[in-house]
């Protein structure tokens, strides 16, 4: 969901006609104007300091290289010297009473103003990760690509920042990487003083050991399928889609498997298990239409193969499958110019020679 405009409402105060030029060490620049946060309709002339603090921090937050950015810094802390600890305590309630969007923009605010704190990074990051857990699809990606770029802010901010290597190994484990979550849980170990995360770091180790097996399986079982060892692939895939019914990886290798034995009924039911989890895989699609056209649903079939080649338009067996589900359906013209396009980018491919042979 697009956002709206976070400046709309930010004006420009002149304050060449202040009397007051210092606020305590801090000398006022009347030839800076300072941003306000204006109500919709409200009249400049007419705010409050607090209202030229929130709109210094809302450029903070939002264009943190704005040409005055380090004079907002130093006013705001010269007038609220106490605002990290406050805003970093009102962000983190807003953040465990489910209040996102608002938490985003006091991380945000602080980020700006501390632009060398690693814990704001990481607080931020943590409000991206549970924002994406909301969303679906690419705004979901987009999400967690922020929380993504907050983490690397963060240590790289304050290496030594020992909750920030913790959050960003969690991280790197739900997206599926679990050398880089290992490298920074080693990381946190180093750096931890508080025996508070202690525990969070064990459960984590825990749930990283696990997933390496897991990975371990899976590897296992595509030697197995490669190496024409169907049933000792799904024996290895039974426990790891028990254990973690939402890897996509496991669904697919099962139905992969299982439409190599030509058990078509069951390797539909595994390859439709990841496409729930990941519909945008072309080699999921083109696997599942396979069972399909079996299974006599070659209409289905030619749909799930169109958006496969949709996805990966130079991969010459999709459009070899894609030809023949429109052959199935009586389109001789659409399969023969389909065949044709794949012998002009693979003039040795036995499938579409023979076919149109």
């Amino acid at each position: 969901m697009e956002r709206a405009d976070p400046l709309a409402h930010v004006a420009y105060l002149s304050i060449r006609d202040l009397t007051t030029r210092r606020i305590g060490e801090f000398r006022l620049d009347p030839d800076i104007r300072l941003p306000v946060e204006l109500p919709p309709g409200g009249d400049p002339r007419e705010v409050s300091p607090q209202a030229i603090i929130t709109g210094m921090l809302r450029v903070l937050a939002h264009q943190p290289g704005a040409e005055h950015a380090d004079y907002y810094r130093r006013l705001i802390l010269a007038v609220q010297p106490g605002i990290k600890e406050e805003f970093t305590q009102a962000g983190i309630v807003k953040f465990e009473q489910g209040e996102l969007d608002l938490a985003r923009e006091i991380f945000l605010s602080l980020a700006g103003l501390f632009p060398r704190c690693g814990l704001t990074r990481n607080n931020l990051a943590l409000v991206y990760e549970r924002l994406a857990a909301e969303e679906r699809g690419e705004a979901a990606e987009a999400l967690r690509e922020l929380a993504f770029t907050a983490y690397k802010e963060a240590v790289a901010a304050e290496p030594e920042q020992a909750a920030c290597h913790l959050n960003f190994a969690g991280f790197y484990l739900k997206r599926g990487n679990p050398a880089k979550a290992r490298e920074h849980l080693e990381r946190f170990l180093n750096y931890n003083r508080d025996p508070r995360q202690a525990e969070s770091a064990r459960l984590l180790h825990r749930r990283l050991e696990g997933f390496e097996r897991t990975e371990r399986a899976c590897a296992e079982a595509l030697d197995a399928i490669q190496l024409g060892r169907e049933t000792a692939a799904l024996e290895l895939l039974a426990p790891v889609t028990a254990e973690h019914p939402g890897l996509w990886k496991a669904w697919f290798l099962r139905g992969w498997a299982n439409r190599r034995l030509k058990r078509y009924t069951e390797a539909r039911q595994a390859f439709e298990r990841a496409l729930a989890i990941d519909p945008h895989q072309p080699d999921l699609l083109n696997e599942l239409a396979i069972c399909l056209l079996e299974l006599g649903q070659p209409a289905e079939s030619r749909r799930l193969l169109e958006e496969a080649s949709r996805l990966d338009p130079e991969n010459s067996k999709i459009m070899s499958n894609l030809a023949v589900a429109a052959l199935t359906l009586g389109d001789e013209d659409g399969a023969r110019r389909l065949f044709r396009a794949v012998l002009d980018r693979h003039p040795d491919d036995p499938l579409a020679r023979k076919y149109l042979e």
